[in-house]
C-alpha cells in the first residue's frame, strides 16, 4: 500500500459491534448496526468503518460496541445509549485530523 493509502487508513475510525450468542441475545445488534450506519452519514465519506465482530469478549455486559481508535466500549447499548458512541466516534476523528 502506498504511503497515501495508509494516511487513509489512519483516519479511519473503525466500530466493532458484537454478534456473538450472548450479545444478540441481549439486544438486537442488527439494529444497532443500522442506526450507528445511519448516524456515521454525519461524518466525512468514509471516515468511518462498522462491521461485526463474532466476540469481544465481554459477554455479560452485551450488546457490546467498540470504537477502536480510542480503545472505548460501550456495553449493555441501546437505541437510547447510542449518542455516547456517535460521540466517541466524533473525538476519534477529530483526533485523527
Amino acid at each position: 500500500m502506498s504511503e497515501a493509502g495508509q494516511g487513509r487508513d489512519n483516519k479511519k475510525v473503525y466500530v466493532l459491534v458484537c454478534k456473538g450468542d450472548t450479545c444478540s441475545k441481549q439486544g438486537n445488534t442488527e439494529k444497532l448496526r443500522v442506526i450507528l450506519k445511519q448516524h456515521a452519514r454525519e461524518f466525512k465519506a468514509s471516515s468511518v468503518k462498522i462491521a461485526y465482530v463474532s466476540c469481544l469478549g465481554l459477554c455479560g455486559d452485551g450488546p457490546n460496541i467498540m470504537v477502536v481508535k480510542g480503545g472505548q466500549t460501550f456495553g449493555h447499548c441501546t437505541e437510547q445509549s447510542l449518542g455516547a458512541v456517535k460521540s466517541a466516534i466524533g473525538k476519534a476523528i477529530e483526533e485523527s485530523d
